[in-house]
């Protein structure tokens, strides 16, 4: 299970792809990544990067901790926005 821990929102750029949040997850409460970033693709979809550090074999990870992010940004960030 794939939690999200905190939430940081912001935007650098008009430019796409545009990094629009950092966030931090924690895996099964037994890994935590901290930094994994949050871009809107030039199609409007959105896709995350982990660290550096952190490399992700699993796609079905992969796919669990994209989609909490973008569903919280969806519900919070543009939500709030709007």
């Amino acid at each position: 299970m794939v939690k999200l821990l905190k939430f940081y929102p912001f935007e650098v750029s008009l430019k796409k792809p545009r990094l629009v949040a950092y966030a931090d997850v924690e895996v099964e409460e037994l890994i935590l990544i901290r930094g994994v970033r949050l871009f809107e693709s030039k199609y409007g979809g959105y896709f995350i990067q982990p660290p550096d550090c952190v490399e992700i074999k699993s796609k079905v990870l992969l796919e669990a901790i994209r989609r909490v992010v973008v569903d919280y940004f969806k519900e919070s960030v543009r939500s709030s926005a709007g």
